[in-house]
């Protein structure tokens, strides 16, 4: 498992990029608009414009120029439709595209904390699917079963973790429900909840919400936000490390993430051995070679084995589909193998590498043309989508 142990942020004039790396190895890059935040999980009290029946959906004016998208299967607390013109609470699944897609929408509101996510309109307890062994989850749900009146999940990082942590996270989601609650009272629709709730809109924080149960350090080169965020982790008692860069190396020379970062951009990445890995992504389809030119054997030694060749390929293969965030049908062409048994043992190293992205990613497995088929859950643009964005009339 990937453990990501220090998060370093890059402060620019129109962004903060935030680079999440583990053991010295960038494992996702954050590019956070300051003049476009992010909408994702943003919690809302929207108008309903009008109903689809033919679509089983309906839409939904937040305020942010986009009609939202609500599915019927993701009503909460309701069985029909409220009349058009009705306020419904709603949260952003996955915002909206190019495309002319507006975001999309669900009124079974979750409240993310660095433990648990509470469903206020939910039912039960549910547990990450890498929280595993009975014991342990039934300890888990003995402590908050009775915390919170609603559903509550249990993130992966909640394994091992005491029950005064998880009662401190169940106090402070609730907070920041009861607050959202008092907003959606007070706001006129389409009203943007969250917005006005403090430090909701920061990314550190909500990165911190997101890795804190297994950040170390974090590194920033703005002295007054790190100065602040050290304050405020001393007064949680938290023991993640601040540090604040002052020196003339440039913060992302640190684990070598702006060369990590070139290579996530490029089309083809080498990997130590020679083996070449190429990357076509397209509107709806991305394909993916690998390429063992490179990767013969050496002097004095037997070729390479195809199946060795893919067993190294699928690691850096799951890495990269993360940290360029492609989504949509994924056609990979590994070296040809003739053996079900080699298909089957490179099928679950990708399985294996690709159980921490905490993107839903589907495997299909290996057609009959030998190619290897799977899909990622669209999550916001693309790394290189982001990157031309940002940089588009300016010199960053």
């Amino acid at each position: 498992m990937s453990r990501i142990d220090r998060l370093i942020c890059q402060a620019l004039p129109r962004a903060f990029l935030l680079a999440f790396v583990a053991g010295g190895r960038l494992v996702e890059l954050r590019v956070a608009r300051r003049d476009r935040p992010s909408l994702t999980e943003g919690i809302f009290l929207g108008r309903l414009e009008r109903v689809m029946p033919e679509l089983g959906a309906a839409f939904v004016d937040i305020g942010t120029g986009q009609s939202g998208f609500l599915r019927a299967e993701d009503r909460a607390g309701i069985d029909g439709w409220p009349p058009a013109g009705a306020p419904v609470l709603v949260q952003v699944r996955s915002e909206g595209d190019s495309e002319g897609k507006g975001p999309r929408l669900s009124m079974d509101v979750a409240v993310t904390g660095r433990y648990l996510v509470y469903h206020p309109l939910g039912t039960g307890v549910g547990f990450s699917r890498r929280i595993e062994g009975e014991a342990e989850r039934e300890r888990l749900a003995d402590h908050v079963r009775h915390l919170l009146d609603g559903g509550v999940v249990l993130r992966t990082a909640a394994a091992g973790a005491s029950g005064d942590l998880l009662g401190a996270d169940a106090v402070r989601v609730l907070e920041r429900w009861e607050e959202v609650r008092r907003q959606a009272f007070d706001a006129p629709p389409p009203a943007h909840l969250t917005a006005r709730l403090p430090g909701e809109g920061d990314p550190i924080k909500r990165a911190l919400r997101d890795h804190g149960a297994s950040l170390e350090e974090v590194i920033l080169d703005d002295r007054g936000r790190a100065l602040a965020l050290q304050g405020e982790l001393d007064r949680r008692q938290d023991k993640i490390r601040v540090r604040w860069h002052s020196g003339p190396m440039p913060i992302f020379d640190i684990d070598d993430v702006a060369g990590q970062i070139d290579t996530a951009l490029a089309p083809r990445i080498v990997l130590s051995s020679g083996v070449e890995v190429l990357f076509e992504p397209g509107a709806t389809l991305i394909a993916i070679d690998v390429d063992s030119a490179g990767a013969g054997g050496r002097q004095g030694r037997a070729p390479r084995r195809p199946v060795d060749i893919n067993l190294e390929a699928a690691p850096a293969i799951a890495q990269q589909l993360r940290l360029r965030n492609l989504s949509g049908a994924v056609v990979i062409d590994f070296v040809t193998m003739r053996s079900s048994y080699d298909r089957d043992k490179v099928q679950a190293a990708l399985a294996e590498a690709l159980a921490d992205d905490p993107v839903p990613t589907q495997l299909f497995g290996f057609t009959r043309l030998g190619h290897f088929e799977l899909t990622r859950a669209r999550r916001g643009a693309t790394l290189a989508a982001d990157f031309e964005a940002l940089q588009q009339g300016t010199g960053e």
